[in-house]
């Protein structure tokens, strides 16, 4: 683990002008920087980024959805990573807190992440940013066309 002044990290919403500094973080995460260009040409795909000394540490992204009962869009928080030598610092809670201020003052109607119950740094995490699973038997069904 590494020592870091948080105060010298920054947030930011991702765009293609990161691309460069997302080296490390991609590959750490199995994520070609083509791949990552194409996911952010689409509007509802959406990016945030933790950088410290020029170099992206920590990587959410997700998809803002619509509703046919909201007229304001959610977002969907697919991933949330920070690297290895990065973590248990902060880092991934400043991130996600930046990410639910961002969903809140760009007037979506909430925010949300699916993580497992035995996952409790994560889950620590979206409590403290005001995050409630009021679902004690919720499941999730994947079906995979191979």
């Amino acid at each position: 683990m590494r020592k870091v002044n948080l105060s010298e990290v920054e947030y930011r919403m991702l765009s293609v002008e990161y691309i460069p500094i997302m080296c490390k973080i991609c590959e750490e995460l199995g994520i070609l920087l083509h791949q990552l260009k194409a996911f952010l040409e689409t509007p509802q795909n959406i990016g945030f980024i933790a950088i410290y000394r020029n170099e992206v540490i920590g990587f959410i992204y997700g998809y803002s959805l619509t509703s046919l009962s909201n007229t304001k869009p959610q977002f969907f928080i697919y991933s949330v990573d920070v690297l290895g030598e990065f973590q248990n610092l902060g880092i991934g809670s400043s991130l996600f807190q930046y990410v639910v201020d961002y969903t809140k003052e760009n007037d979506f109607f909430e925010c949300f992440v699916i993580t497992n119950k035995a996952n409790l740094p994560a889950c620590k995490t979206y409590e403290k940013a005001g995050g409630k699973s009021d679902y004690e038997d919720e499941i999730v069904y994947v079906v995979k066309h191979e």
